[in-house]
């Protein structure tokens, strides 16, 4: 690749900020603060989902919550975060004090998004959601029917998903509240693809504001690879009919180029801290026992974001050498 194949020096999906793009790719230094970041604030789940790390028996990773203290350190490490998302391989509701952590953001006037199984979602819960200041969530579905969404979410109903996504949309309702926009997310694959439209028509008549449909990667699981969707899978979504309604439908399934890719985004304005305090590149490494680029209870944010670990990595990825899980994005 020459240098005038590179990527572009914008910053996809964040605010328009202009990067010495040939700087970054020259010494890993990247002279931007990290604006979005995700923040692991469980490590426990009462599903266990086929797509899930969790569901493998030798998974040995500690179950553990993040308290509104280490909470706090992590936002601290990182001033200038706009938007937050409380996201990782735990459900979010399961940590007791997900509150005062959501209301530990917003009274710095960041933005939070979080998303969940949608399992714990009793009309009390729903109503503590809405006074928490949470801007957004999306719920998990990756089945239309009873069979496939026990098969994909081990641990769920189709039914109970329901009802806990209809308690928070009366809530809202009842509350004459605009927040949090209320969000279906679905992980397609061979699996499930054909329920697409089906899936679409339940988050209509459930209310939801939007709809995303993205794709399952390539990760621990040996058995995932089969399901993983092919060029022909891809055609017949693109094949679709558009959505004509309010509901919100977000297409994710196409896989990214290789410049797309070198050209991502997360190691310029966004990180991932796990519930130990670990940061890793994005969320695809959710698991820092695979890369780890610091801790944020050991280190200032400053010294983790143009640290050594993350100035190789972004010398790595600019010069198109991906790690593995880059690599299926």
């Amino acid at each position: 690749m020459t240098d005038t194949d590179l990527p572009s020096t914008s910053l996809t999906g964040l605010p328009s900020t202009e990067v010495d793009l040939e700087h970054i790719r020259r010494t890993g230094i990247n002279p931007l603060p990290v604006r979005w970041m995700q923040v692991e604030t469980s490590s426990i789940c009462n599903f266990r989902c086929a797509s899930c790390a969790l569901s493998l028996k030798e998974y040995d990773r500690p179950e553990k919550h993040m308290t509104p203290d280490q909470f706090r350190r992590v936002l601290q490490a990182f001033p200038q975060v706009e938007k937050v998302e409380l996201q990782g391989v735990g459900e979010v509701f399961l940590n007791d004090e997900i509150f005062d952590l959501i209301r530990e953001a917003t009274a710095r006037g960041i933005e939070v998004h979080t998303f969940s199984n949608a399992s714990k979602v009793d009309r009390a819960m729903a109503r503590g959601i809405v006074e928490s200041g949470l801007a957004h969530i999306n719920f998990s579905m990756d089945g239309a029917d009873e069979e496939t969404f026990r098969k994909l979410r081990k641990g769920g109903t189709l039914k109970r998903f329901r009802r806990c996504v209809r308690n928070l949309v009366e809530a809202r309702a009842a509350m004459k509240s605009k927040t949090p926009g209320i969000g279906i997310m679905t992980v397609l694959s061979k699996a499930n693809y054909e329920q697409s439209a089906h899936m679409i028509a339940i988050a209509e008549s459930l209310g939801a504001d939007r709809i995303i449909f993205t794709k399952l990667n390539e990760g621990p699981k040996p058995d995932q690879r089969p399901l993983l969707l092919e060029d022909a899978e891809r055609t017949w979504i693109n094949a679709l009919p558009s959505h004509q309604g309010d509901l919100e439908v977000v297409w994710g399934t196409t896989p990214w180029t290789l410049e797309e890719r070198m050209d991502c985004y997360w190691p310029k304005a966004m990180t991932y801290v796990t519930v130990e305090g670990d940061v890793t590149p994005c969320c695809n490494y959710f698991d820092s026992r695979e890369i780890k680029l610091g801790n944020v209870f050991e280190q200032s944010g400053d010294d983790i974001w143009n640290g050594e670990e993350y100035r190789e990595f972004r010398k790595r990825l600019l010069a198109g050498d991906l790690p593995s899980k880059c690599r299926t994005c």
